[in-house]
């Protein structure tokens, strides 16, 4: 208890220096700013780089181990792209995965054909996953087919013009479970960029039931365009899964929707099946 009453009243200590208005001052913003530059870094908010480095590889290995022994692992890659989260899944040489990579575009996906070509434990399908059967436009700039999004980005601030476009086939991802007689998914990995919502509505069906035990997604800058915010999927989740903010080989809970979430920088995020 004396530890207890002493934390408090360090931590209130420490919020009653911080509130004092003379820290609030503009002489002092540059050294907010980097500050909070870093805090978030150090969140693992922002940076995008090598799965090893961004932790998704490491939550990818947990689940693998965590798996039911002689049982297939069934792995959904949404947003497959050119196939280097689904090449970084088969390094794990994992005999118990099943590995179906969706990718809507025609020339990112015939990268990906050729990326994961002689992969026998990969299925390869050219669409998407969305809210209901349909055809779309996808957005995307030359060189940047990573960022191709449905939704048209402004990124003019970064130089960019989003001025290529192609036609996409979307369905209900409870639908091609159904069609294919998937009954469960272990691993639902989602990169749609801004698309999130819709593709786990489409898979209301499998969420509810707790057919699919683990979703890791990304939630960022796309997020803006698609008029997203991170307690739109938090609504759905959490009834179903317990959240975290995927950090370098770790996991930070979330236990409660917060103001704070709502962070338009790439972040990586792991939910479980309660």
């Amino acid at each position: 208890m004396r530890i207890m009453l002493q934390t408090i009243t360090q931590s209130d200590m420490l919020r009653a220096a911080f509130l004092r208005p003379q820290l609030r001052t503009s002489r002092l913003q540059s050294l907010w700013s980097t500050l909070h530059r870093l805090s978030l870094w150090g969140m693992n908010i922002g940076p995008a780089g090598k799965l090893s480095e961004s932790g998704e590889d490491w939550v990818l290995a947990q689940a693998m181990q965590t798996n039911p022994a002689a049982s297939p692992f069934v792995l959904f890659d949404v947003g497959a792209n050119a196939g280097h989260y689904a090449q970084g899944a088969l390094a794990h040489s994992n005999p118990a995965l099943k590995l179906y990579c969706f990718e809507p575009s025609t020339p990112t996906f015939q990268r990906l054909s050729a990326n994961l070509a002689g992969a026998g434990q990969a299925k390869l399908f050219q669409f998407g996953f969305s809210d209901a059967e349909s055809e779309s436009i996808l957005h995307y700039h030359t060189g940047g087919e990573a960022e191709a999004s449905l939704y048209h980005r402004d990124l003019s601030h970064w130089g960019i013009d989003q001025c290529e476009t192609t036609s996409v086939r979307l369905q209900r991802l409870d639908t091609f479970c159904g069609q294919q007689g998937v009954g469960q998914i272990d691993f639902l990995k989602i990169d749609v960029e801004g698309h999130e919502v819709a593709v786990l509505e489409g898979a209301g069906a499998m969420l509810s039931s707790g057919a699919i035990r683990k979703i890791q997604f990304e939630f960022g800058g796309p997020d803006i365009e698609s008029r997203t915010f991170f307690k739109d999927i938090y609504r759905i989740l959490n009834p179903h899964y317990q959240l975290y903010r995927i950090v370098y080989q770790g996991l930070e809970p979330i236990p409660v929707y917060s103001e704070f979430l709502e962070t338009f920088l790439t972040v990586n995020y792991l939910a479980v099946a309660r």
